[in-house]
């Protein structure tokens, strides 16, 4: 048996208190894999609130005491996306941007996807063009991709094989009510989630709906789909255990799966 450990957060906004609360959540689980899922930087400028600097928000998150840093973009990564890129300590520590390609930790297969609203110009300037990486010189070298995923996703897996369908992360939900208003969940990410079958989808975007609901997951089909919401008071965030049957890319055995900070939890048999 192999086990990765995943913590994600979403919608962090260079908000000082979750950027500080998400420092001690990473020393206190122990993850092998922190995945931002969307807007850890926010384009709204000047809101009146405290917020960190783009710098500040690229030293702290470096500093993560985590071996394994994903980044997939939300909405609010825009042209200030360069700034935090060159604010990287790309010497020290390289940054990583999942964007329709699968990021592998041993067993585990992550696959991250476009953010659909707004432009991914500046994110997709700085990727690789053939790796994860995220390059302090902007070349253009990714086209952004097209919002159907069928021009790119199933090519992507059949690449991955089934360890493909293990985890996606994208900031848009492909999930509607309880987890996010018909506003602001992705009708193409759904489909491409009810046609493929991963086993866990975690996204964000939508930060209050399922506070209200009361609830932070929900099946669209055979697939378990994850939205912890945020709130504007302490960090919400999950973690989840995968168990995979060897150490080679293979879909999980068995997921647990809790959300902070109410330390609910629910179990995923494969």
């Amino acid at each position: 048996m192999a086990t990765v450990r995943v913590l994600t957060a979403a919608d962090l906004h260079q908000s000082p208190m979750h950027y500080m609360a998400l420092t001690h959540a990473v020393a206190e689980h122990r993850p092998d894999v922190v995945a931002i899922v969307g807007d850890a930087l926010d384009a709204m400028g000047d809101t009146g609130k405290p917020k960190l600097t783009t710098v500040q928000c690229a030293t702290i998150l470096a500093k993560l005491r985590v071996e394994h840093l994903l980044f997939a973009r939300g909405n609010h990564e825009d042209t200030n996306w360069s700034e935090f890129v060159d604010a990287w300590p790309h010497k020290r520590r390289k940054l990583m941007g999942l964007y329709g390609r699968a990021y592998k930790v041993g067993p585990l297969v992550v696959i991250g996807f476009p953010c659909l609203t707004g432009s991914e110009l500046c994110w997709c300037a700085h990727l690789s063009a053939t790796s994860n990486e995220v390059q302090l010189h902007p070349g253009c070298s990714r086209e952004p991709l097209s919002p159907n995923a069928d021009a790119w996703l199933p090519e992507l897996l059949a690449e991955t094989g089934p360890a493909g369908r293990t985890l996606w992360l994208m900031h848009e939900s492909p999930v509607g009510l309880p987890l996010a208003q018909p506003c602001a969940f992705n009708p193409a990410w759904a489909e491409a989630v009810e046609r493929h079958a991963p086993q866990l989808v975690v996204a964000g975007h939508d930060h209050y709906t399922p506070l209200r609901n009361r609830t932070w997951h929900t099946m669209l089909h055979r697939s378990a789909s994850v939205n912890v919401g945020q709130s504007e008071t302490q960090l919400h965030y999950g973690v989840f255990d995968f168990e995979f049957p060897t150490a080679t890319p293979s879909v999980a055995l068995k997921i647990t799966l809790r959300a902070f900070p109410w330390r609910d939890e629910m179990t995923m048999i494969h």
